[in-house]
C-alpha cells in the first residue's frame, strides 16, 4: 500500500481527550492501523507526557502495572502495538525499515502533543522498544525530555544473536524476507512463573520465530546505535537484569560507559531477568519504584 502523507496520518487518529476511553487508533504511512492504548485519560491536568514502547512479539498491555503507577504521579501514560504485533495490523514480526517504528511513534507522540502543546515529554523503551526509543532519540535529541530503558537491545555483539543475524543479513532475507530463523527462550522473560505462563498464554503476544527481515533490520540499528552511542547527551536510566538471557547486560553496560550524557544512570540488577518490571519481589517493585522516582525527580527539576 502506497505511503501516505503525514497531514492524512495525523487525521486518521481516534481519540478524544473528554471521553474515557482508553483505546484508540491511527493508521500509518504504511496503511496500517495501529492500535492505541490510554492509561490517563481522567488526568485533570497531567505534568508530562510518557510514551510506552514495547518489546518484540508483546504489545502494549502488559505495561498497565506501571503505567497505572505512573498515572498515580500525575504522569499522562500512553502507548501503541507496534506494526506487526498485537492488535495492530501488519504482517508479524516483519519490517522493512526499522524506522517504521520510531516513524509511528513520532507520529502518535505528535498528535497527544497537540492535545497537549506545553508538556514535556518522556520515553519509556524495553528490549526491543528500547532500541526504536534509542533511534527516536538519536533522530530527534531535544524532542524528549528523559529516556528510560529497561534491558534494551543496544549493541550486535551478543553471543546468541550476532553470528545468526549477519548470516541472515547476507542470504535469508534476500531470498525469502519472512523466513522464520530465530525463536525467543521464554524462560528468560522472569523469573517470576506466573508472568511467564501468562506471556505464553497471551494471544495477542507472538509466539513464532522472528522473521528474516526483521532481523536484517534490527542488526542493522544496533549496528547504527552502537556507532553514534558516544553522541548521545539527553538524560537517561537505563536498568538491566544481570542474568538477563535474551538481552545481555552488556548492553546496558556498554550504552552507559560510551554516552556523553551528564547525566545518565545505570542499575543492574543481580539475578534478575529481562522484563525487570515484572521480576520477583522485590525486584520487580524495586525497578518500577526506581522508574518513578527518575521521572518524578526529571520532571520536578
Amino acid at each position: 500500500m502506497a505511503s501516505k502523507d503525514i497531514s492524512e496520518v495525523m487525521n486518521t487518529f481516534t481519540f478524544d481527550k473528554d471521553n474515557k476511553e482508553s483505546e484508540g487508533s491511527f493508521v500509518n504511512e504504511n496503511g496500517l492501523k495501529i492500535y492505541c492504548k490510554y492509561w490517563s485519560k481522567d488526568l485533570p491536568a497531567p505534568r508530562a507526557l510518557l510514551f510506552m514502547c514495547h518489546g518484540l512479539a508483546e504489545h502494549v498491555g502488559p505495561y498497565t502495572q506501571l503505567a497505572e503507577l505512573l498515572t498515580a504521579q500525575n504522569f499522562f501514560v500512553f502507548g501503541h502495538d507496534h506494526q506487526g504485533h498485537g492488535q495492530s495490523e501488519g504482517d508479524r514480526i516483519h519490517i522493512d525499515d526499522f524506522r517504521h517504528y520510531s516513524r509511528d511513534v513520532f507520529a502518535h507522540i505528535d498528535k497527544m502533543k497537540v492535545y497537549f502543546p506545553t508538556l514535556p515529554v518522556y520515553i519509556l523503551g524495553h528490549s526491543m522498544g528500547g532500541a526504536i526509543t534509542i533511534i527516536a532519540a538519536l533522530d530527534r535529541p531535544d524532542y524528549f525530555k528523559g529516556v528510560v530503558l529497561i534491558g534494551p537491545v543496544v549493541t550486535d555483539d551478543q553471543e546468541e544473536v550476532g553470528p545468526v543475524l549477519a548470516f541472515v543479513g547476507k542470504i535469508i532475507a534476500r531470498i525469502f524476507p519472512q523466513c522464520p530463523i530465530i525463536s525467543l527462550d521464554t524462560k528468560y522473560i522472569s523469573r517470576d512463573p506466573k508472568v511467564v505462563e501468562a506471556y505464553k498464554n497471551d494471544k495477542l503476544n507472538y509466539h513464532g520465530r522472528c522473521k528474516a527481515k526483521w532481523a536484517v533490520c534490527i542488526n542493522k540499528a544496533m549496528i547504527e546505535i552502537e556507532s553514534k552511542l558516544h553522541t548521545i547527551k539527553w538524560p537517561f536510566l537505563t536498568i538491566h537484569g544481570e542474568c538477563d538471557g535474551l538481552v545481555m547486560c552488556v548492553a546496558s553496560k556498554k550504552l552507559y560507559e560510551k554516552a556523553a550524557s551528564e547525566d545518565k544512570t545505570l542499575t543492574i540488577y543481580p539475578d534478575a531477568y529481562h522484563q525487570l518490571h515484572l521480576e520477583i519481589e522485590p525486584d520487580g517493585s524495586r525497578a518500577r519504584q526506581e522508574i518513578i522516582d527518575w521521572l518524578v525527580k526529571h520532571e520536578q527539576q
